[in-house]
């Protein structure tokens, strides 16, 4: 395929973006459980007008367009104090989960090389349930995976075990909130006292759940402290354009202190071009997904958000007791996010 000689018609065009999409997804019926997350029409009306305002403004410098710093600034603040976040706590906006995770990972690792460094390659220990974005991230940094098994009962990793894998290489321990499948959160508070005694990052990822688990808790549901409340979490990851209902590419991820962020940071002025300094992975990019974070948790709020954990929560108790009344099919785990597991007790699938 090449560039046409001439231009097409923009209505052409756009009549064959549809056609394209004819095998996608149909998401707006209701029958899709993951991939896009809608608050309804009014929430996207407002995210599509405030992309479209910052389409075109590169997040690349903050001196030529202060406002995108602006805009992260009080994105950051509202997510730290929604992680319980005290005021030393800083954060940063980045294109989705895995950006966000794999810079804390690389602010770990740079920590624990801070400190004098390990004597081989440099291991996160986490559970088999998290998320494959710390696999591709110790791949990109250098890094070593440490899997632990999770418990059948709970679905929730053993802490006793996190203990046993820890050695002279360990820079990180990591904990979900919640975990991708079963939806349950790990011991955070026992890993975060595991991380203290033995001075290592305590990264907890909130991706699918840390936005919503909040307003579950302010319904009733039995959901432990997972945020910055237990003192040995060094940095979450919370997903935007899931839970938060953003556009994607929206996540951030969020530091106990400026001195724990440090180590995320690039900056390099040594060859003939301007000097680079970078907080996230990207360099050049559109100020459109952050500003519509910006306006959906602006224009939705905590009364807005409260109202669809309501139905969400409702929602998941529903379909749990419904598969808890079925024969031949059980839950792994009663989740504690909307996120559900099960598996069946007679055909081996």
């Amino acid at each position: 395929m090449k560039i046409p000689q001439r231009g097409t018609a923009a209505a052409d065009l756009f009549d064959q973006l549809e056609a394209y999409r004819a095998n996608d997804l149909q998401w707006r019926g209701g029958r899709a459980f993951a991939y896009v997350y809608h608050a309804g029409a009014e929430a996207e009306a407002v995210a599509k007008e405030a992309y479209s305002r910052y389409l075109s403004v590169n997040g690349l410098d903050f001196t030529v367009f202060p406002s995108v710093r602006r805009l992260e600034t009080e994105v950051a603040a509202m997510c730290a104090s929604h992680l319980s976040a005290g005021p030393e706590a800083v954060g940063s906006f980045t294109s989705g989960g895995t950006e966000s995770i794999m810079l804390a990972v690389k602010a770990a690792r740079g920590a624990a090389k801070a400190k004098g460094g390990v004597p081989g390659t440099p291991e996160v220990i986490l559970p088999v349930t998290a998320h494959a974005a710390f696999h591709k991230a110790a791949h990109y940094l250098g890094m070593k995976c440490v899997s632990i098994p999770v418990e059948r009962a709970t679905m929730q990793v053993n802490v006793a075990d996190v203990a046993a894998a820890i050695n002279e290489n360990t820079v990180m321990l990591v904990g979900s909130a919640t975990s991708y499948g079963p939806g349950v959160v790990d011991p955070i508070a026992e890993l975060g006292e595991l991380a203290q005694r033995h001075a290592l990052w305590l990264h907890v990822d909130g991706c699918i759940g840390g936005f919503m688990i909040p307003y579950f808790r302010r319904l009733g549901a039995a959901i432990p402290d997972f945020d910055f409340r237990i003192p040995g979490v060094s940095s979450i990851s919370m997903d935007l354009h899931k839970y938060g209902f953003a556009p994607k590419g929206a996540s951030v991820v969020m530091y106990r202190t400026a001195e724990h962020r440090r180590h995320q940071m690039f900056a390099f002025s040594g060859w003939t071009g301007y000097t680079i300094v970078n907080h996230t992975v990207q360099s050049s990019k559109s100020g459109g997904p952050l500003a519509a974070a910006w306006a959906v948790m602006r224009f939705l709020g905590d009364e807005g958000y409260l109202a669809i954990a309501e139905k969400l929560w409702e929602a998941t108790n529903a379909i749990c007791d419904g598969i808890e009344a079925m024969d031949g099919i059980e839950l792994l785990v009663r989740p504690q996010m909307c996120l559900i597991a099960a598996c069946s007790t007679s055909v081996n699938i």
